[in-house]
């Protein structure tokens, strides 16, 4: 078994977070689209748009709060496998 770290099995995961970064980018932009539409054809607040504000909040701090901090879980995966490949994959 090679125990040497492996940096294509990140491959996935740096991916996966790119998609998400993208698609919650996407997605906000959308909201607010609906959100300014609902304002401006009632001509004040609506239920839909008081909702479509608070959708844009929530995942305002999923994007601000919680995707740095997979980041780092990720960078923090790819140093371990380049050091363990480089220093742990050494035989006797």
């Amino acid at each position: 078994m090679n125990k040497k770290g492996n940096i294509n099995q990140l491959f996935p995961a740096v991916l996966a977070l790119v998609l998400v970064g993208v698609l919650l980018g996407a997605g906000l932009m959308i909201l607010s689209s609906f959100q300014t539409a609902a304002l401006n054809s009632s001509g004040g607040a609506t239920t839909a748009s008081t909702a479509t504000g608070s959708v844009i909040t929530s995942m305002g701090t999923l994007a601000t709060t919680w995707l740095p901090i997979i980041v780092v879980v990720i960078a923090a995966g790819i140093v371990l496998a380049i050091l363990l490949g480089a220093f742990g994959g050494k035989q006797k």
